[in-house]
């Protein structure tokens, strides 16, 4: 009921009833996280959650602002507030903030003119748009840069947003599901998947600047490519491209086509068990088909959900030696050392 005197001398910047491991927190707090589109911003305040920490978003004349979701002055939550000529308003005593979070007004004073405390100023948060991706960092020096993804970087380029979902899963197992192949005629045969006796030949992943790289050549079922090339089934090479920790683009390349598709993915880890996840595609067309793109999207994604959600334990094993592996899983080896040697995400375990 009370908070005890001495709680400012003992306060972290831990959230409350924190779903992660300490350390685990501490290290995903210093990357840039995504946590909105940046078209879906409008006149309202928006709330976020990262990393269990609750966040307020909201759009000013030079673009969006993002603060803990927390009025200093009696603890509201502001996004239940709104915004005015670029200042968000408390809903409970109407102190208004500027797009740095200062204070700069409290109506109830009688004296308008008097100084306002630097003490009423937000937990601002740095914050970069990028592929029509609002992303920010808990942080005030990210450990990692962000994505820099070919194809969605072409202003000539139209992009598809895909309607963002959340998954009742780790983000790192939604990522080493996205960056999975052996599923594929097996969980999207309705989609795109080839036959199940399919082989996958062995390929080579590679470390770079950013994180890890493979290609890998598959013969898909159907024919989704809008290039007029007759067929039941496409020879294809994926390059997969995986920024540390939780964001990959794949580039899909019909082999005998002009055509290519660029198709990013991305996720918020809202907790630890819960991952919001953004999606954004373009292709060589300039003009990719919205509906269809968006369509096929959801499908593919409802097909992986309910597996990945399912898959016990929860929490991404990162001791190689805790899961037995197959010759297809050379990404997701790759993936977990490098959490583990580059972050020390879970803890020494292995080197």
């Amino acid at each position: 009921m009370f908070l005890p005197l001495n709680a400012s001398a003992s306060a972290t910047d831990l959230p409350h009833e924190c779903t992660f491991a300490e350390a685990d927190w501490r290290i995903l707090s210093r990357f840039w996280h995504p946590i909105a589109f940046c078209h879906e911003i409008k006149e309202r305040p928006v709330a976020a959650r990262l990393l269990d920490v609750d966040l307020v978003i909201w759009r000013t004349a030079n673009g969006l602002s993002v603060a803990r979701d927390l009025c200093p002055h009696r603890g509201t939550r502001l996004s239940a507030g709104r915004v005015d000529a670029d200042q968000l308003i408390c809903p409970m005593h109407g102190l208004h903030f500027d797009p740095a979070g200062l204070c700069t007004r409290i109506p109830s004073n009688p004296d308008q003119n008097a100084r306002i405390s630097p003490r009423l100023r937000l937990q601002s948060l740095l914050t970069q748009e990028r592929f029509g991706i609002l992303w920010t960092c808990l942080s005030d020096e990210p450990a990692w840069p962000l994505p820099d993804w070919p194809g969605l970087r072409d202003p000539a380029l139209r992009k598809v947003f895909v309607p963002a979902n959340t998954w009742a899963a780790a983000a790192s197992r939604h990522v080493e599901n996205f960056n999975d192949v052996a599923h594929f005629p097996w969980v999207h045969k309705e989609t795109f998947g080839g036959s199940e006796e399919d082989r996958f030949p062995s390929y080579k992943v590679t470390d770079t600047d950013y994180g890890l790289t493979f290609d890998l050549g598959y013969d898909e079922g159907g024919n989704r490519f809008p290039d007029d090339v007759p067929g039941d089934s496409r020879h294809v090479v994926y390059t997969y491209e995986l920024t540390y920790p939780f964001s990959t683009i794949i580039i899909i390349k019909p082999n005998d086509s002009w055509y290519v598709q660029y198709f990013a993915d991305t996720v918020c880890p809202v907790s630890a068990y819960e991952t919001k996840i953004f999606q954004v595609a373009t292709d060589t067309t300039g003009a990719p088909d919205e509906a269809f793109l968006i369509r096929e999207s959801l499908t593919i994604n409802d097909e992986d959900k309910a597996l990945v959600e399912a898959q016990r334990p929860q929490d991404l094993p990162l001791n190689v030696r805790d899961e037995v592996h197959i010759p297809a899983d050379a990404m997701s080896i790759a993936y977990r050392r490098g959490l583990v040697r580059h972050f020390g995400l879970g803890g020494d375990l292995f080197r």
